[in-house]
């Protein structure tokens, strides 16, 4: 059986039965650590008080209880490594509802072990359902009513006299350890509570930022071209329904070039296709240096590329950038020992001045750069206006 992951663990996945059982192991060892060493320390006080103290402060049987107790947890805590969580919260309960009862018994109703009753109700809480956490209060209620109704009936008798005993510093002493270290016992298992707490929203933090990594990955990579990581067709209709919008109301133009490469099919069969990957991706670092930041360089092809240039105030904008990509261009790329030339051709149509709908100002272009490969390659010819172009 693979063991279960640690609290904190931000690899893990979230699996509530689990962390909750986690919590609650981790929740009764730090709870039983604190009541070992609050039963240890009244112990020890205890022995003194029953076996060298005052004759009015010796109880045997309450004594008797509490080394009971205080050996079954110990010896539950020493071996907690081994036991199940149902035998260890069983055992603690146990241990508090039984030296509860035991100074009921013995002191009546200024018995401080009743503290012992709080403590097992509150760590029982954390435990188990509330149905039956409602059944244990029901419980100790009723221990008590029935423990203050034999007093009142007479027939149990308070073993000390509350009065003598309340002259004994010892007495005193027993009651601020006890309380001082039921609250440390206390402070312990709100204070694991709140690590645990703290473990999970820290998972869950790390796993949400994780989950918002991936989907802004798995985002990116629909939107854009694994090889060269420009936008692709989609991206690129998106900023070109954005760049017109603002266009129309500015009065700007938008410019649209479509970017071919020439012979670069040629580049594959001669060099290899690992030869074209690697022109690709030259190309598409060479195109996006000779835009500006907000404007696009995309792939929407196997060799073509789309430049959307928006913000434009005149047509010569348009020329003087497509001027540079083919400078850019024409620079050789490395390719291990060898220099691939590369050039294209460029055809460029002009938002609202060839067409006012996106897909005809993209066949405009797609014309026009046909009509580049067509007279020769490597430059760049602006598109007609479709209401000229032949039907």
């Amino acid at each position: 059986m693979s063991e279960s992951p640690e609290i904190g663990d931000p690899e893990a996945l979230i699996d509530p039965d689990a962390r909750l059982l986690q919590f609650r192991e981790a929740f009764v060892d730090d709870v039983m650590r604190g009541i070992v060493l609050l039963s240890l320390c009244i112990l020890g006080l205890s022995f003194w008080r029953n076996f060298m103290g005052p004759q009015a402060l010796r109880l045997p049987l309450a004594f008797a209880m509490l080394a009971l107790a205080t050996s079954l947890l110990t010896y539950t805590f020493v071996r907690r490594k081994h036991l199940s969580l149902r035998f260890k919260s069983r055992v603690l309960l146990f241990v508090l509802f039984f030296t509860g009862t035991g100074g009921l018994i013995s002191f009546g109703q200024s018995a401080p072990t009743g503290n012992y009753f709080s403590m097992g109700l509150f760590i029982a809480a954390m435990l188990y359902p509330r149905s039956q956490v409602y059944a244990m209060i029901g419980g100790v209620v009723a221990l008590i009513a029935l423990v203050a109704l034999a007093v009142l009936s007479g027939r149990h008798a308070i073993g000390v006299n509350l009065n003598e005993v309340s002259q004994q510093p010892a007495v005193w002493i027993n009651l601020m350890m006890t309380l001082a270290l039921t609250s440390g016992a206390i402070a312990t298992a709100v204070g694991s509570f709140t690590r645990a707490v703290h473990g999970l929203l820290g998972d869950l933090h790390r796993q949400q930022i994780e989950i918002r990594r991936q989907r802004d990955q798995i985002a990116h990579l629909a939107m854009h071209d694994n090889l060269t990581g420009l936008p692709l067709l989609r991206l690129a209709n998106d900023r070109s329904s954005v760049a017109m919008a603002h266009a129309s109301r500015t009065g700007h133009k938008v410019a649209f070039l479509f970017v071919d490469l020439d012979g670069f099919k040629a580049i594959n069969d001669n060099f290899g296709h690992d030869a074209g990957d690697q022109v690709l991706k030259q190309v598409a670092l060479r195109l996006r240096a000779s835009v500006r930041s907000t404007d696009t360089a995309a792939r929407i092809g196997g060799d073509e590329f789309l430049i959307i240039l928006s913000d434009l105030n005149r047509q010569a904008c348009a020329a003087d950038i497509a001027d540079k990509i083919l400078l850019a261009l024409a620079e050789p790329i490395a390719y291990g020992q060898q220099q691939i030339a590369v050039s294209a051709s460029i055809g460029i149509a002009l938002y609202p001045d060839h067409a006012d709908e996106l897909l005809a100002l993209k066949k405009a272009a797609d014309l026009a750069m046909y009509a580049v490969k067509a007279t020769g390659k490597n430059k760049y010819v602006f598109a007609q206006p479709l209401s000229a172009l032949p039907a």
